[in-house]
């Protein structure tokens, strides 16, 4: 992706209007100095409030308003509670954001965010969202991609939350990615630094009794780090867990074809709860190709079959117009395609595939044990 300067962010932002915009705010032309999550002064009062909460691998970083944190790794993981207000009539798939004086009227902006200890956490993952409901049945963990902040990241899944109409206890996972165009190689690592950090939070998560289904919502090199952590579970046979986990969103995954096919080899039967999101015209992803050998990236694989032959359902949105970064955020930037992303979250898991079997045959492998896991249907 190509660097953008503070004077072309300027002048793109004076010819595209309040729309691109905002879209720039996101994708690289966000101030340097200032970030999306500062809280406003007062709440409008025909927004919505939207809570979330966050979970990040990455170091505080107070002195720079906006932000919260860094991109630096932390040893120790936090804990926050983001209340988010969220504008009336937004239409799905935008996203209207502002990093100087954001108005609760018409953009997505930050109401209050309290820091919280991780058995604050636990208890507030398993209390209901809504306060009516008996149970909480639900949980979604939105993975972030390359070259996104803390408050970027934060913006955006509270966008996914609301258009996919999501009703359960929506839980931010942010890894410290560094945030800039030319820190491919600092967030690989970085990513592969939270993978620990991953499973212990679906770990934490699937021993509440009253979370019975945990859903994961991945974005390109989010993807990477979602699969690699699902395929240390399954290594370490860490069944409890894996029978929790729902429905897997992989949308523009950034991560070799081959080395996917390995992933999913691991996962045995879970790899039929996994639905993935693919574009030939996604640029980054062309890039990536690029930088590793011209290796396809599974986010640009068009061939559905190579997917059915994996037991996992694919889909083809390369005619789906936009995203930002390139084509690279079409899942989540058109309307249509966001709210059938939302149906499919509604909706149980399908039935585990028999034709899974046959996985062992398309890796190398030294033996053909497969982990077994449990058909959520008869849950």
């Amino acid at each position: 992706m190509p660097i953008v300067t503070a004077h072309l962010c300027r002048a793109k932002r004076w010819l595209a209007g309040p729309v691109m915009a905002a879209t720039l705010a996101l994708t690289g032309c966000a101030s340097a100095d200032i970030g999306l999550l500062q809280p406003v002064a007062t709440h409008d009062a025909e927004s919505r409030q939207l809570s979330m909460l966050a979970v990040t691998t990455r170091k505080p970083d107070p002195d720079k308003k906006g932000f919260l944190f860094g991109h630096e790794r932390d040893s120790a993981v936090h804990f926050v509670r983001l209340t988010m207000s969220m504008p009336k009539n937004r239409e799905a798939g935008t996203l209207p954001v502002s990093a100087r004086n954001p108005d609760p009227r018409t953009e997505i902006a930050l109401l209050k965010a309290v820091p919280l200890s991780y058995a604050e956490f636990k208890a507030e993952a398993a209390t209901p969202v809504d306060p009516a409901q008996m149970t909480t049945t639900r949980a979604m963990i939105f993975t972030h991609g390359f070259n996104t902040r803390f408050d970027q990241a934060a913006v955006r899944f509270a966008q996914i939350v609301e258009d996919t109409g999501f009703e359960g206890r929506p839980i931010l996972f942010s890894w410290p990615s560094q945030g800039i165009p030319t820190g491919y190689g600092y967030d690989k690592d970085s990513a592969n630094y939270s993978r620990d950090a991953l499973q212990q939070l679906i770990d934490g998560l699937a021993q509440e009794k009253s979370l019975q289904r945990i859903d994961i919502f991945a974005h390109s090199m989010g993807t990477w780090l979602t699969m690699e952590t699902l395929r240390q579970m399954a290594l370490s046979k860490d069944r409890g867990s894996l029978d929790r986990i729902g429905t897997v969103i992989l949308a523009a995954p950034d991560i070799d074809f081959d080395v996917f096919r390995t992933q999913v080899s691991q996962l045995g039967p879970l790899a039929g709860r996994i639905k993935v999101y693919v574009s030939a015209d996604d640029r980054a992803l062309q890039l990536s190709r690029r930088l590793f050998g011209g290796k396809i990236r599974a986010g640009e694989t068009t061939d559905l079959a190579k997917f059915r032959a994996l037991g996992i359902e694919a889909h083809d949105i390369s005619q789906v117009k936009g995203g930002f970064g390139k084509n690279h955020g079409k899942a989540f930037g058109d309307g249509q395609t966001i709210a059938g992303i939302g149906r499919t979250l509604s909706s149980k898991p399908g039935p585990i595939s028999s034709s899974l079997q046959h996985l062992v045959v398309a890796v190398p492998r030294l033996d053909d044990a497969l982990l077994v896991a449990t058909d959520q249907n008869n849950l």
